[in-house]
């Protein structure tokens, strides 16, 4: 993506974007690409100041989790022939995986910002700290999204995801919301579409076949959604991926 003429500056707007977040919240971000690629930026403290970051990426994880960044009228990367390849054959990598390296990462920029093996020490600490004390929600986030892409062709409602991560609806919305970015239905209808996407790519059900499954009741609305994301009709979808 990055040597290609007409992605590199969506590639360069992305890293923009991630680099910020990370210098604006003072600690390491996971976002999703305009490609769906993985990557992460950490922030270089010295003496509690931010001056500057580390930019890692970009790898295919297994689970859809990370907040994706929207950028505007971007070309569609997914109908060149040679670049959905390559994504399609991108390697798998576990999402814990990820989350380890951008730990390691975090703790040897810390390390190495002090003065002594004494502040060394007093920063493993504090990272440990950290990691505990955010750990129960960002726990809870990645059981909801894991639940939530295990159970896409079952019947999915907010109630029920509170209830699998021990929370009350209520709060569980506005959590989902504020660490996601969009609401759970909106999360949850676009996460069918991309499944929807797949099959049609790598499957011969048919469309009514489909929407079933993903717990559509009428073919019709879920050829509505459809085309609402990707702007054609599933029938238009599956013709022209069969032509890549």
């Amino acid at each position: 993506m990055r040597a290609h003429d007409d992605y590199a500056q969506y590639c360069q707007q992305c890293d923009r974007y991630c680099a910020w977040h990370a210098l604006h919240m003072a600690k390491p971000q996971i976002l999703n690409c305009y490609a769906g690629l993985s990557f992460f930026a950490v922030p270089l403290v010295d003496n509690q100041q931010v001056c500057g970051f580390i930019l890692c990426g970009k790898v295919r994880v297994k689970y859809q989790e990370y907040r994706a960044i929207d950028l505007m009228n971007i070309a569609d990367w997914e109908n060149d022939a040679l670049l959905n390849r390559v994504w399609q054959n991108l390697k798998i990598i576990d999402n814990n995986r990820l989350t380890a390296a951008v730990n390691l990462l975090s703790f040897v920029i810390n390390s190495l910002s002090s003065n002594s093996d004494a502040d060394a020490q007093e920063n493993l600490i504090a990272v440990t700290e950290a990691d505990h004390s955010l750990s129960r929600h960002e726990k809870k986030r990645v059981a909801a999204l894991r639940y939530i892409e295990d159970n896409l062709y079952s019947e999915l409602t907010l109630e029920s995801v509170a209830a699998y991560v021990c929370l009350s609806p209520n709060y569980f919305s506005r959590f989902f919301k504020k660490r996601q970015g969009i609401n759970f239905k909106t999360w949850v209808n676009q996460r069918r579409m991309q499944r929807a996407g797949e099959l049609l790519c790598h499957t011969d059900q048919t469309i009514d076949n489909i929407a079933r499954k993903l717990q559509y009741a009428q073919t019709s609305y879920f050829c509505r959604v459809f085309h609402a994301t990707y702007h054609m009709s599933p029938q238009m979808y599956r013709r022209r991926k069969s032509l890549v």
